[in-house]
């Protein structure tokens, strides 16, 4: 098995890592979300790097927003480490309502994988591995589904059982994924009670066999069994039955053993090995370690003895000191790709080597030299301390046709997504695309993709749908999985091109170099060539068939107001729905608009208690004409409350848009005759327009006796008013501060739950 990282590379599906800083979970490939539930926590992650998710057994899991397990084969990889030996659910595909789909459990003090017909919670098979789990440490769980062989793989800790599976897979899981909790058909709920990391989906089988790893010791073949060096033939069966997972175990004074020349010599089965690590950890001593608990030391001199000061040192060692300071890396492979292995080192300087103070001895015979430079480089620029985007500005007083203008910038190269400004207008169908992709690389790291106008969605061509198929760009990883290398684009026939049924065609780039400039992509040009006739054309005889166009829509998000217009150039009726993070919004049923005339206005206000406040909330207007030609307009955006909200100095509200109390102004206790501190708020448009007359005043209804409320546009000084109004236009977004007290007279009648309003009101500019 390769490591994670070749694996999710090549053949990952979703990865939950738990590494976000707070909030929900995030499936870095797939792009999915999970809600936390009673907010389980997050911890140092099993490696001692990133985070682990911890769960209390009690009530605490983790609702993906959709299935995350793929239909079919499928490999299932985590870190697990519990705190009982109480039985739990770990994963649980399928959902509450269908009990249908993957169960992963601790039971009984194993792991379990349970597959579920859907009829009553029904087993259709259920196992469990033999090794019982222990309480308190992190274990290495795989399991795989084989349908095709008939067989169920469970790992535990590297330790491999294969069991025989009946029947098939059911319909695909169309309930979400839950993570930490399951209910079984007598609705009890089983809460983990343990921490998660490191979640790996794959839709294939992958080799539960790890990496394996030999020492060559001059011309022999070996591996430490925890008590003496063993010598064996490097043979693949050797490799699985006798090589070592890592060499962790292995202490500073067996590998003196090993005198002379040594090498790392790795196995693996993965096809396309691209990364290989090797840790060799060493640890540390003192000089107690080597004189033991009472070391003397005798110093003879003739000085005074109580002035006598003795210090014992070690002096630097590093691991080369016992591989030599050139080891070989060795690595079996059946793949023809290269094979690259990197050593990284902490960053260090010539003062490193020689102090603080160094000093340059020059000679030179030249007798014509009469001083010396020296020049030392350094990875910093000035540039570095400028923080986001700037500009460099030029001035010269040459003549404008003479002026040289020539910046030169060195820099770490960083992966770009280059696209066309203006997409190509096709007349007719495209005949070929051809690409001159001259980069020059071990492997191809640049990647294509096709589309039209809306450069929110990409395609590329798939050879088992024979379509074009639209594909995820929004990561890096995404991009690399999904895009097209440039042969695959170049060899795109015309019989397929004649598929794609749009008028336009804009060609996105993805260009990737590294530091070393082992890749170096370079994309000399990109040109296509259609079936447009060019010669001119005689028409005899005509005939007036109907066009249909697709309609459009022009429409934008201003906080929570949608607004915009809906046409169609053939002038045919419109008709359009709002979907809010996939559910129905509007109209609630489901169903389109009635028919209307083009163009359309569209203004839909979308309330706060409908969105996530805070969060990724996505919105979907899908829109046709009176053929049923069907596009869409989709965007993303986070949820905050609408209209003139109040705020405090940190940004926290007071109350939502409908009134609901999020935060309260609290003044404390209040004694009669004396005035309170002034406390600052602040009032922000949230409405998605302008407003003008804004109108600020107190309700005190419930005030006792005595007691007033006073406003004042600034601070220092004071000027009390007993309401506001603002004789500006307040625009979208725009802030406003003021500042509000409360004034008490001797002999106020006392009440302890004292409490007022403050109500704004205003009017669309």
């Amino acid at each position: 098995m390769a490591n994670s990282k070749d694996n999710l590379n090549k053949y990952g599906k979703a990865f939950i890592g738990f590494d976000e800083v707070s909030g929900n979970v995030l499936d870095s490939i797939g792009g999915y979300t999970g809600t936390l539930y009673n907010n389980p926590q997050r911890v140092i992650g099993w490696d001692g790097q990133g985070n682990a998710m911890s769960f209390n057994g009690i009530n605490q899991y983790i609702q993906m927003n959709s299935t995350i397990i793929p239909y079919g084969n499928k490999t299932i990889r985590f870190k697990y480490m519990p705190r009982s030996i109480a039985s739990q659910t770990l994963l649980l595909s399928g959902g509450f309502t269908l009990q249908k789909g993957i169960q992963i459990s601790h039971y009984a003090n194993k792991i379990r994988v349970d597959h579920t017909k859907g009829v009553n919670g029904q087993y259709e098979f259920s196992f469990s591995h033999s090794k019982e789990i222990e309480v308190g440490k992190w274990h290495d769980i795989i399991v795989y589904f084989d349908f095709t062989k008939k067989t169920l793989g469970v790992s535990v800790n590297s330790v491999t059982e294969i069991f025989t599976i009946m029947g098939t897979e059911h319909t695909p899981y169309s309930d979400v994924t839950f993570i930490g909790v399951a209910k079984n058909s007598s609705n009890i709920l089983n809460y983990l009670n343990g921490q998660l990391d490191q979640i790996e989906i794959y839709d294939k089988v992958i080799s539960p066999i790890p990496d394996k790893h030999l020492v060559q010791h001059n011309t022999q073949h070996k591996y430490h069994n925890g008590i003496s060096w063993q010598t064996i033939t490097p043979t693949e069966e050797n490799f699985i039955q006798y090589g070592m997972n890592n060499l962790n175990h292995i202490t500073e004074a067996q590998w003196q053993e090993l005198a002379g020349d040594n090498s790392i010599v790795m196995w693996s089965d993965f096809e396309d090995k691209q990364y290989a690590s090797v840790v060799l950890n060493k640890e540390p001593f003192t000089a107690k370690d080597l004189l033991g608990d009472n070391p003397q030391v005798i110093y003879y001199t003739d000085s005074d003895a109580s002035q006598i000061i003795v210090e014992t040192e070690v002096d630097p060692y590093s691991v080369y000191d016992y591989i030599g300071e050139l080891p070989t890396i060795l690595a079996y492979t059946e793949s023809t790709e290269d094979i690259i292995v990197s050593t990284t080192t902490e960053p260090f300087d010539i003062y490193d080597e020689f102090g603080d103070e160094v000093e340059v001895l020059y000679y030179t015979d030249d007798e014509a030299v009469n001083e010396a430079d020296l020049i030392l480089e350094a990875n910093w620029s000035p540039l570095d301390e400028l923080e986001g985007d700037f500009e460099v500005v030029t001035w010269t007083d040459e003549a404008p046709e003479t002026a040289q203008r020539v910046l030169e910038i060195k820099a770490v190269p960083k992966p770009q997504f280059i696209k066309l400004v203006n997409p190509k207008r096709l007349y007719g169908y495209l005949e070929d695309v051809f690409v001159n992709d001259i980069s020059q690389s071990y492997r191809d790291e640049a990647r294509y993709f096709v589309t039209d106008t809306d450069t929110s969605s990409w395609y590329v061509w798939d050879n088992e749908t024979e379509a074009f198929i639209e594909k995820d760009t929004f990561t890096e990883q995404a991009i690399s999985v999904n895009g097209m290398k440039y042969h695959e684009l170049n060899a795109v026939t015309d019989k397929q091109w004649k598929t794609w049924n749009k008028r336009y065609l804009n060609i996105g780039v993805f260009l990737k170099d590294n530091p070393r400039d082992t890749i170096v992509s370079i994309v000399e040009n990109v040109s296509y060539k259609d079936y447009l006739p060019r010669n001119t054309t005689t028409i005899s005889d005509t005939s007036l068939y109907i066009l249909n166009t697709t309609a459009k829509i022009d429409i934008e998000l201003n906080g929570n107001t949608l607004k915009g217009i809906l046409s169609d150039a053939d002038l045919t009726r419109v008709q359009y729905r709002v979907l809010l993070n996939n559910k129905h919004y509007f109209p609630d049923d489901g169903s389109f608009t009635k028919l209307g005339e083009s163009p359309q206005n569209i203004e839909l206000a979308i309330s706060s208690k409908d969105i996530h406040i805070d969060d990724w909330n996505t919105l979907k207007v899908e829109f046709q004409d009176f053929f049923g030609t069907t596009d869409y307009w989709s965007t993303q955006f986070i949820g905050t409350y609408s209209g003139l909200m109040f705020k405090d100095v940190y940004g926290q509200y007071y109350s939502s848009e409908i009134g609901e109390v999020l935060q309260y102004l609290d003044f404390g206790v209040i004694i009669a005759g004396q005035t309170t501190i002034e406390h600052e708020v602040i009032l922000k448009n949230q409405y998605g327009y302008d407003v003008k007359d804004v109108h600020l005043y107190a309700n005190t209804t419930n005030f006792p006796t005595g007691m007033t409320c006073e406003f004042s546009t600034s601070l220092s000084p004071f000027t009390p008013h007993p309401e506001l109004r603002l004789n500006k236009v307040l625009k979208n977004n725009e802030e406003f501060s003021f500042f509000v007290r409360l004034k008490s007279e001797l002999g106020a009648t006392p009440d302890a739950n004292g409490s007022f309003d403050i109500i704004v009101r205003a009017e669309k500019a």
